[in-house]
């Protein structure tokens, strides 16, 4: 009997460590007429006249780059396949989803074409889009890199897998490299380790339909370099250039074991990913910034192991929250994972709306100053919409990069502005977040308790009162103050003498915004780039906000608020709990 449980333990063990294989993969050195094998050791077939369904040579031509710039990889950015008019792959694969990677050098190719002019579109079957207008030159001006690839997920129902490439009305189309690799069936549809994606809208869980397409946006080993993985050939860069603030702490954990389960298989993520990691150390939160398109769906994936070897048992406790919204309270990884270096990874679905361009990512530990926030590893995927389609706008020149350090190039002229050390220092520390702006009302709230105000009217304070439910909902807060700025009574607001006029109005301009950003309905609240032309703005431009209605926090009741009889009261329920 032993030895029939040791066998059945054994057989979960290997499978669990296993890799996973894939049954299809495909490597195309598009335009050239010969295999080559690349930097990796991965041979790159020449384009196999079976795959084409069109009219090769009235079609499309083969052309080299008139220059390769340095640190390129000659495989495959040597050659491209140059389209005049609509042109169709076909390559036959077994069904489940498939990885579909495009890779692109968009450069002058002899005479004929140069990439600055060259704008596309690329679909499955005709059904799927996965670029619409796509300008390659565009893109690597904005992300300051010189090569693009672009990573898509799409579903296979048939035995083959169509891929079209549609020039725009006078312009050619062009690509260098095509790479089809099978997955795991499900694999980013079926949910996290525990089969739930948690909508971080309305925290209900979120069913994903299998025809549901994908594009990777961001695959990012948290507190690592580079890494490139196995069976499915992903990449997982590092995360540096996408923190906000404070790094928090890298730890150095050598000899890193990782214990995979049937839960999160080897396949998941590398043991490199899991084996390294970003806590927090005398950082009060971790933040990434991610630069995404509006109007789109977006699975979030997070990877966590707890390999600290000081963390022997649960307790560390860590929210996170995405976007302005709480994806999760009191994570503990140790607990959830089942122990000590055993990986998990949780995912969120995100909605962007159409004014928004970026997803925000924080951790917070419920213990300030301690390393019980933990990330090692985040995946970010567009979801495609009704309409099957992936295709986002061409960018501008400046992006990301440029927006990350003109935010906190924002925060530092803040402090500048103001001598009032606690405001510079609060705006400075939570600037870049719409949740982290809310809770300025709350801090204000403390502040102007102790303003004197005019004898014949009334105070009103605000206590915070314990609930379970530990939501965000500052909605309410800051009635007063709502009041004073619609009544144009903000003369009434006494600092005190050291304060100076130039200090009241970035006082009074932090509220504002502030309102804006715990308003009910995540639309009406600012994207991040819009909080800072806000906070950098005019006193005058800015309007106040109007009053929420939707339902008042349990988190922020007024002092003299009452419960109706047949209503307990959520600081009576949280203490018998």
């Amino acid at each position: 009997m032993i030895r029939h449980a040791f066998l059945i333990f054994s057989i979960l063990l290997s499978v669990a460590e296993a890799a996973y294989i894939p049954t299809d993969v495909f490597l195309f050195n598009c335009g050239d007429t010969s295999d080559r094998i690349d930097d990796t050791g991965r041979i790159w077939s020449a384009e196999s006249w079976k795959t084409i369904r069109s009219n090769a040579v009235n079609a499309s031509f083969s052309s080299a780059a008139n220059f390769l710039e340095s640190g390129i990889p000659p495989v495959p950015y040597t050659k491209a396949r140059i389209f005049r008019s609509d042109f169709t792959y076909s390559f036959p694969v077994s069904t489940g989803p498939k990885f579909v990677r495009l890779y692109f050098y968009p450069t002058r190719y002899g005479s004929e074409f140069d990439a600055v002019t060259s704008f596309f579109s690329v679909t499955v079957y005709n059904v799927i889009t996965l670029l619409n207008n796509f300008n390659a030159d565009l893109v690597v001006k904005a992300s300051k890199d010189l090569i693009i690839i672009k990573e898509f997920i799409v579903p296979v129902f048939h035995s083959s897998l169509e891929l079209t490439f549609k020039p725009s009305p006078n312009s050619l189309a062009f690509v260098n490299g095509i790479e089809i690799v099978s997955m795991p069936d499900r694999f980013y549809s079926k949910g996290g380790f525990d089969d739930r994606i948690l909508s971080v809208d309305n925290l209900a869980d979120f069913e994903m339909d299998d025809s549901t397409a994908f594009q990777t946006v961001y695959r990012l080993n948290v507190g690592g370099k580079t890494v490139p993985d196995t069976g499915m050939f992903r990449r997982w860069l590092p995360d540096d250039k996408f923190l906000l603030g404070d790094s928090g702490f890298v730890p150095n954990v050598p000899d890193v074991k990782i214990n995979y389960t049937k839960e999160t298989p080897a396949y998941v993520a590398p043991e490199d990913v899991y084996g390294t990691c970003r806590v927090t150390a005398n950082a009060k939160n971790l933040t990434w910034l991610f630069k995404v398109d509006a109007s789109f769906n977006y699975l979030v994936r997070l990877h966590f192991c707890e390999i600290l070897p000081e963390v022997t048992r649960p307790g560390h406790l860590f929210s996170i929250f995405i976007g302005s919204q709480i994806a999760m309270l009191e994570m503990d990884v140790f607990w959830l994972s089942g122990g000590f270096r055993i990986p998990m990874y949780l995912d969120f679905k995100v909605s962007v709306g159409r004014f928004e361009s970026d997803i925000l990512l924080a951790l917070h530990p419920d213990h300030v100053n301690s390393r019980d926030a933990i990330l090692n590893g985040v995946e970010i995927l567009k979801m495609s919409d009704p309409e099957r389609n992936l295709a986002g706008p061409n960018p501008n020149p400046i992006t990301l990069g440029d927006k990350i350090n003109e935010t906190k190039s924002n925060e530092t002229k803040l402090h500048e502005k103001s001598r009032w050390k606690p405001v510079a220092t609060i705006t400075a520390t939570v600037v870049g977040s719409a949740i982290g702006l809310a809770t300025l009302v709350v801090v204000f709230m403390l502040l102007m308790r102790h303003m004197k105000r005019k004898k014949n009217r009334k105070e009103t304070s605000i206590v915070m009162a314990k609930s379970e439910k530990a939501d965000l909902e500052l909605s309410m807060v800051g009635t007063f103050i709502r009041v004073d700025l619609e009544n144009g009574d903000q003369q009434t607001w006494i600092f005190g003498d050291e304060i100076t006029e130039e200090e009241k109005e970035i006082v009074k301009k932090m509220i504002l915004v502030s309102l804006w950003c715990i308003q009910p309905c995540p639309l009406d609240r600012p994207p991040m780039n819009r909080v800072v032309e806000m906070m950098e703005g005019s006193l005058d431009a800015l309007e106040v906000p109007p009053k929420p209605s939707m339902h008042i926090s349990t988190r922020l009741i007024s002092e003299s608020s009452s419960f109706p009889d047949d209503i307990e009261s959520p600081s009576s329920n949280s203490k018998e709990s």
